[in-house]
């Protein structure tokens, strides 16, 4: 695992045009520290990654492992999808209720649609819309993964999101009615929520995700990593979706549906066929990235970085 990593840190450029410093500020939103202000590095410094297992050899490798520490990851959703890697346009792919998805898998059933969405409304005098109480379901449901108590998951419930007043001021009873919703959608789930499930399920996808930038790095092509997602370069989207469900199905025996992340450039057009018999051309839709102007220091970044590869 360790040649691995080596392998993987090799040297690649990962920047963002549209920025004139390497010094990203963002404000934390949510957690113990929401309303700071963040300074995060775009450099190289802050680019290699590094992987966490919880209890180590007393734990056997068996809990934890996950890939920590880019800053891609320290950055808002918002913002990943203007990363460039080597001077290259990039897709997010996401795994769809990654960890919903992996004890489904272990239970032998599938979850199908949108496990949040409990089709009609548990608090109806609070929660006015489906759309709105999705969220809540989701952020409970996934910290109930992660609690090994009911108590203890509606309290990280509480903490994970200051601004919200209306998440905030749901009572306990309140959030055990959304759970009572989730379960009576997914019965398999009953006595499996909130029994400490979290790093048990992240060496799961650990295991994936070290198949995946494996494979890529054999290939010497930059994947990078944010846990359930994976940023690559715009033209190489088929085959990371190819290697996720590969790795997948390797580590789980199964597989997992996932989306592209990033808006795009929609276009319809006519394409011929190359097989005999099917010359006649078909309209089909397609998509291109949203190219970004780059700035004159993003340029300069990108100089700086060739010339320190000619210098290597």
């Amino acid at each position: 695992m360790r040649d691995q990593l080596r392998s993987h840190n090799a040297r690649t450029f990962i920047d963002i045009p549209s920025y004139s410093s390497a010094i990203f500020t963002r404000i934390i939103a949510k957690g113990n520290y929401a309303g700071r202000k963040q300074f995060i590095s775009l450099g190289s410094d802050n680019k290699f990654v590094t992987r966490v297992f919880n209890g180590g050899l007393a734990a056997n490798w068996k809990r934890g492992g996950r890939f920590y520490r880019g800053w891609w990851q320290q950055i808002d959703k918002e913002d990943r999808c203007k990363i460039y890697i080597n001077d290259k346009p990039t897709l997010e792919v996401d795994f769809k209720a990654f960890h919903p998805n992996l004890l489904a898998n272990e239970l032998g059933i599938k979850l199908s649609g949108d496990p949040y969405d409990l089709g009609t409304l548990v608090l109806p005098d609070v929660i006015k819309t489906r759309e709105e109480q999705r969220d809540y379901v989701k952020l409970l449901v996934l910290m109930g993964i992660n609690a090994d108590s009911d108590k203890k998951a509606y309290k990280a419930f509480w903490d994970s999101d200051r601004k919200d007043k209306l998440g905030k001021s749901l009572t306990d009873v309140q959030l055990a009615e959304f759970l009572k919703g989730f379960i009576d959608k997914h019965p398999q789930f009953k006595g499996v929520l909130n029994t400490g499930q979290a790093l048990r399920l992240m060496n799961i996808d650990s295991q994936i995700a070290n198949l995946v930038l494996d494979h890529f790095t054999k290939k010497d092509i930059a994947v990078l990593c944010i846990h359930d997602s994976f940023i690559i370069e715009y033209d190489k989207e088929p085959e990371l979706r190819r290697i996720l469900d590969q790795a997948t199905h390797q580590v789980t025996k199964d597989r997992i549906g996932h989306d592209i992340k990033n808006k795009r450039i929609s276009h319809r057009g006519k394409i011929p066929g190359n097989t005999k018999g099917y010359e006649e051309p078909v309209n089909v839709e397609y998509h291109t990235p949203i190219h970004i102007k780059p700035t004159r220091q993003y340029l300069n970044r990108k100089a700086k970085f060739n010339k320190w590869l000619e210098l290597r």
